[in-house]
């Protein structure tokens, strides 16, 4: 007879199902490993615990992942170096409780995650944990409050470029839109209704580029999943069909069933609107049987499930049980507002919190948009850095290239400049930096490219000009520096520039600065105070 298998096998085991993307297998790895570590050291606790609530997330077991998590919180708050599990198990407990009812829970985890978030200043976990809040608002029945914050998520990790925190905002918006389409239907026309989800279509846009390049499976399957959904609910059926296609095929050979069930139910939809009831009643009974098992994890997806199976029951012409399902929706609908009202009076929520939540992230997000734009910004002058180079550069010289339009580049040096300092002082040298940056501003045109690339160094992006033009603008540059009225900085001081010029092709920026480089030491040895090109 086998020795059982200890916890420290189980637990490698457990890991390599996570990263192989097998979650029953992991799942039951991870289910027997829990038990083994209760008097197992804290680390081995909290690796068995944290794989334990991967896998029930994925697998929809949605009350057991707060149940377990609550086990977990303690032991991770000791725990400094794990602060990312700590947050992104506060997260994944607001969306779990959140799921089943446990608003009090959910906003309780939210509010300590943001907190933390806040008080580091780190913009991707506010960005996530505003996300998380919004999802918390949407599901108590306001997805408008739950709408605008995610919007704030998503300002903030688009200023980061954070793609997993972007993917996070996208897709919540996408189903935050999907529900408040299906509290309007009814109550509004229904081309208003409509807009509601058309505001949705481009998020859903966004978000499959960016899982299709993470090619993670559960958020791949997730995004195509809502965008299916988005597309059936819209009418456009032949574009829906592939989304939903594709996202059941990846729930299923992946064993996310909670999700499955989420497809499952927009394939209904879809076969109803395609005229085939029958398919769409048998599909949604075998759903509502094979969710019957985690009907509390899965209320909401079953409220849908009913309704579905109602409108199908319906068209079939089989009143009775028409008539079982709406019952079953109506009860399901009943307990859904009764958790809604209940959370908000014990928890007073109120939009005043929520506001004070999206003010929050606002702030937050204009200063990191202030930093981002000081990093890219040389103090002293006010002109652009070599950051400020990087981030224009790419989709600058993309789009010349696109349409085979001219780039120059000019390097443009103070002649004698360390005589000026030593002369006349470091002041007034600052001084001339930043008056030769006043006139590079005033006279260059509109869509150059200014950048202050160190000491008395300056960098000059010419876009749609060739090297003649180039050569024109930058000699008219270096007369009006020498027709300047230096002497109201300092008596006796002149101030002269050298400038290299090199025009593309190639589009590349390091080649075009050595011909531009090389262009400045031809000016340079030329006796300064001239042009020169590469």
């Amino acid at each position: 007879m086998s020795e059982p298998p200890t916890l420290d096998a189980l637990l490698l085991q457990a890991e390599a199902a996570r990263a192989d993307g097998r979650l029953p297998e992991g799942l039951a790895a991870a289910e027997q490993a829990w038990p083994l570590s209760t008097d197992a050291p804290p680390a081995q606790r909290l690796r068995a615990g944290l794989l334990l609530l991967y896998f029930r997330y994925r697998a929809g077991a949605l009350n057991t992942v707060v149940d377990t998590g609550l086990q977990l919180l303690p032991l991770l708050r000791e725990a400094p170096a794990l602060d990312v599990q700590l947050d992104e198990t506060l997260r994944m407990l607001v969306l779990s409780a959140t799921d089943v009812g446990r608003f009090e829970e959910a906003l309780a985890f939210g509010h300590e995650v943001h907190q933390r978030a806040l008080h580091d200043g780190d913009s991707v976990r506010l960005s996530l944990a505003t996300n998380a809040l919004g999802c918390v608002y949407e599901r108590m029945g306001d997805p408008w409050h739950g709408e605008r914050l995610m919007l704030d998520g998503l300002a903030l990790a688009r200023q980061q470029r954070h793609p997993h925190a972007m993917l996070v905002a996208l897709n919540n918006l996408i189903a935050t839109l999907s529900g408040a389409h299906y509290l309007l239907q009814g109550s509004v026309p229904p081309d208003q209704a409509a807009q509601v989800l058309l505001r949705a279509l481009p998020y859903a846009a966004e978000a499959m580029q960016i899982a299709t390049v993470r090619g993670e499976p559960y958020p791949l399957a997730l995004v195509q999943g809502n965008r299916g959904e988005l597309l059936t609910l819209l009418g456009r059926l032949d574009e829906a069909w592939p989304d939903l296609a594709a996202a059941a095929e990846l729930a299923r050979r992946h064993g996310f069933d909670a999700l499955a069930w989420r497809i499952a139910c927009s394939t209904g939809e879809h076969h109803l609107r395609s005229g085939a009831p029958e398919a769409a009643w048998q599909l949604l009974q075998q759903t509502l049987q094979a969710s019957a098992a985690a009907a509390a994890e899965a209320r909401m997806t079953r409220l849908r499930l009913h309704h579905a199976a109602y409108r199908a029951a319906r068209a079939l012409g089989r009143p009775h049980q028409a008539l079982e399902q709406l019952e079953q929706y109506q009860h399901l609908e009943r307990a859904r507002l009764l958790s809604q009202l209940r959370g908000r009076s014990q928890l007073f929520v109120t939009t005043v919190e929520a506001e004070q939540v999206r003010l929050e992230a606002r702030r937050a997000g204009e200063r990191a948009a202030r930093a981002e734009v000081s990093a890219r910004i040389d103090q002293l002058t006010g002109l652009g850095n070599r950051r400020e180079l990087e981030q224009r550069w790419t989709p600058l010289v993309q789009r010349l290239q696109d349409e085979q339009r001219p780039l120059a580049l000019a390097m443009l040096d103070l002649d004698h400049f360390k005589q000026v300092n030593d002369r006349f002082g470091h002041a007034v040298g600052d001084h001339v930096l930043v008056a030769l940056a006043g006139l590079l501003r005033d006279n260059m045109r509109g869509d150059d490219l200014i950048i202050r690339t160190g000491g008395e160094e300056f960098l000059l992006v010419l876009p749609e000009a060739d090297r003649d033009a180039a050569l024109h603008i930058c000699d008219r540059m270096r007369q009006r520096v020498a027709a300047h009225d230096w002497g109201r900085l300092h008596a006796g001081l002149t101030v002269s520039v050298s400038v290299g010029v090199a025009a593309a092709p190639p589009y590349e920026l390091r080649a075009l600065i050595v011909r531009a480089d090389v262009a400045l030491y031809e000016a340079k040895r030329a006796g300064r105070d001239c042009v020169r090109a590469g």
